[in-house]
């Protein structure tokens, strides 16, 4: 605990700008009631704006959208630019706001300040990646709908609603169709605006998202339902041929308009690197000083694994000897189809032990539910509760299974379990969901990666401190999850921000002295131990989405530094920390900026 402590009390100070200090007037209760509630209304009016440009944030809130697939045209995005500076403008000119309103103001100022920045730079217009980019986004929209419901044993009056659902998804997904050449010809336009500004993608995730478009083209809507109208049934294969061409159209775009223009090295550079990070982690970030630190930290997890390794298997044993050691003996995995099992079971333990100790969630939060998914990649998500009453769907931790995977590794497992569910995003994230205090906007569009995440690694390591991972491979797990991440960030900064190569990094297998695809799959290849398809995968993502990799480890140091800050105030005090009211203060500020965060919780 103390060494935990002691690292988090390096942590750099956050910046926090004039326009966040504190104001200390003092203000009559009708005029900070009237700011509250002007305010809330600013926060509503933000999230119809981003409603009406994005109808994934429509159904996450469940208000209504504006459009059928997400607006990238340059028409779409100079509207919201206009729109988010009219709305910092009346944010900024809100007075007399105090607590949990003022909370909310600096909160709405920050987001708006970067989403402004952001689209202005042509980082938004101009954004091209490998798994979360713009195109993605709109992909997404043209999932299959259901298959027909089972007529078997229905009642007619309930058969009959269901079958008008069911078409009416279909007719939703002939619309999405119809719409995919303005959807892609508005972000094709875009990118080439932002191309021409200097906000342009490396030429690896040109020819990666080009490479998508064509597989999208290459989807057929065959085998349509045979109970379909047969109306329906034409014009689905009519809006299928026309999407088709539409996602050829786009990758013949990308191929001969930006391929030839982009930049052959990774990463996004510097400059906008930190555009980049100040959208996921809602602070500034000194490259050169986190890198240093990040290292570090990774010496210091290392030689814990090595000492856990030694205590196992005796002396000379190191991390990679007791990993080998532990996946040789099966009667140690759980089998894949026993997974939500075991995994419920470590969920409820940690409730049982976290809910009034050490935090208090909300009444209508209940315990996280753990669900297999689609088949994927192996990866594990938390999916916040949603509806209310009878509709209501509880917070889910969601695992996918990876091809082939047959045994799952209880030791390596049960840190992200714990991450996910209690005292991670459940308790976190969830919370935000169910809170009756936030705005639509908080709980649902206003969230920072870094400060979620950030309390999701901080979750891990509380969770070893109660008992939660009781054996030494636990614990062995749970630094091997945190070198992961670490590792993340060396990589994040050293390809976006285009940092030298440190010799221990060039010397890896496989490595140079360039941050290229080669040296980040060496880096990740030498810590972690995930299958060979799932390193691909993250070393796509890490090329394809600058910042993201910093939001666990940068947002957790600043969620220690916040708790080390308190403890120190509080034996100032002559006392100790009540544990329990910080983290559920921290909990009730919703998801905000590091620099809102930190200053919050010193």
């Amino acid at each position: 605990m103390r060494e935990v402590e002691a690292a988090a009390s390096a942590a750099p100070a956050a910046h926090t700008s004039a326009q966040s200090a504190t104001r200390s007037s003092v203000h009559s209760p009708s005029e900070t009631a009237a700011a509250g509630v002007v305010l809330r209304d600013l926060a509503d009016e933000y999230a119809l704006l981003l409603c009406a440009h994005d109808p994934e944030a429509a159904a996450r809130t469940g208000l209504p959208g504006g459009t059928i697939l997400p607006d990238y045209s340059p028409a779409g995005l100079v509207e919201r630019l206009s729109a988010e500076r009219s709305l910092r403008h009346r944010v900024a000119a809100v007075e007399h706001s105090t607590g949990s309103d003022e909370l909310l103001r600096r909160h709405l100022l920050e987001r708006l300040e970067t989403s402004i920045q952001f689209i202005s730079a042509g980082e938004e217009g101009g954004n091209l990646g490998f798994l979360s980019s713009p195109f993605q986004q709109i992909a997404r929209q043209l999932h299959r709908p259901p298959e027909a419901p089972d007529r078997a044993g229905s009642e007619e009056a309930d058969l009959a609603e269901a079958e008008a659902k069911w078409e009416d998804a279909w007719n939703l997904h002939r619309t999405r169709l119809e719409a995919l050449p303005t959807a892609l010809e508005g972000l094709a336009a875009s990118l080439s605006a932002s191309a021409e500004a200097g906000a342009i993608a490396p030429l690896s995730q040109v020819d990666v998202v080009a490479g998508q478009a064509r597989d999208l083209a290459r989807r057929r809507t065959l085998g349509l339902p045979e109970d379909l109208p047969a109306t329906l049934h034409v014009q689905l294969q009519e809006a299928d041929i026309v999407a088709r061409r539409a996602a050829l159209d786009f990758a013949s775009h990308l191929r001969t308009t930006l391929s030839p223009r982009a930049p052959q090295a990774e990463g996004v550079g510097p400059q906008r690197h930190a555009l980049w990070m100040r959208r996921v982690l809602g602070t500034r970030v000194d490259p050169e000083e986190t890198y240093a630190w990040a290292t570090e930290e990774l010496e210091r997890v290392i030689a814990e694994q090595d000492a856990i390794a030694a205590d196992v298997l005796g002396p000379g044993a190191d991390a990679g000897s007791l990993n080998r050691h532990l996946r040789a003996d099966p009667t140690r995995a759980v089998r894949a189809q026993d997974y939500t099992i075991w995994a419920q079971e470590v969920a409820d333990e940690a409730w049982d032990a976290v809910v009034g100790r050490i935090l208090d969630p909300p009444d209508g939060l209940g315990r996280p539910r753990v669900r297999l998914g689609e088949p994927g990649d192996g990866a594990v998500h938390y999916e916040e509760p949603r509806g209310t009453g009878g509709e209501r769907r509880p917070g889910i931790v969601m695992r996918s299974l990876a091809d082939g995977e047959q045994l799952v590794w209880p030791w390596m497992e049960r840190t992200t379990v714990l991450h996910e569910s209690v005292p991670g995003h459940h308790v976190h994230v969830g919370a935000h969901a169910t809170s009756t205090r936030l705005t639509a906007w908080q709980r649902y569009l206003g969230f920072v990666p870094g400060c979620d995440e950030g309390w999701g690694l901080y979750a891990e390591s509380l969770a070893d401190e109660l008992g939660l991972m009781p054996t030494p491979e636990d614990r062995f797990g749970r630094l091997a999850a945190r070198r992961w991440r670490l590792a993340r960030v060396l990589v994040d900064l050293g390809v976006h921000s285009r940092l030298p190569v440190p010799d221990d990094v060039a010397a890896l297998p496989g490595a140079c002295r360039e941050w290229n695809r080669a040296t980040v799959t060496a880096v990740l290849r030498h810590h972690t131990v995930i299958s060979e398809g799932r390193l691909r995968f993250e070393v796509s993502r890490h090329l394809g989405w600058p910042a993201q990799p910093l939001a666990y480890a940068v947002g957790e140091r600043v969620w220690q530094a916040g708790r080390c800050s308190a403890q120190a105030q509080a034996r100032t005090e002559g006392g100790e920390l009540d544990l329990r009211a910080f983290h559920n203060r921290g909990i009730d500020l919703g998801s905000v900026g590091l620099d809102l965060l930190a200053s919050a919780l010193h």
